[in-house]
């Protein structure tokens, strides 16, 4: 596998994984021992919020998929998602932040290994 392949790869997986911490919070029981959801408890706000870590991935797999017309600006792109992402999950530590930590990682992968 290519440097490209895994790269994609890393930016792909961490989409899902973003999308699938994101599907939980929205629809899932978070809140015990109610049951209730994220968006029962903080009202729709809170899922314009929640969707900030896949839009961020969504950057990072376009900036990945090959054939971009402008490496250097697809490299700064990869990296400036992957420092937002970061700062989301240091900032939301304490509540839903460590949950988009796996995705964060894989981003960091998916910079670190595309060429520029």
């Amino acid at each position: 596998m290519t440097r490209t392949t895994i790269s994609l790869t890393a930016a792909s997986i961490a989409h899902i994984l973003a999308w699938a911490a994101t599907i939980f919070f929205l629809f899932g029981p978070v809140y015990r021992p109610t049951g209730a959801t994220l968006i029962e408890v903080n009202g729709l706000s809170a899922a314009l919020l929640i969707v900030i870590p896949v839009a961020l991935t969504a950057i990072t797999l376009n900036a990945s998929l090959p054939g971009a017309t402008r490496p250097r600006l697809m490299l700064i792109l990869r990296w400036a998602a992957f420092v937002l992402m970061f700062l989301f999950c240091v900032v939301s530590a304490l509540s839903i932040g460590i949950f988009y930590l796996p995705s964060t990682i894989a981003m960091l992968v998916a910079a670190v290994l595309q060429k520029p």
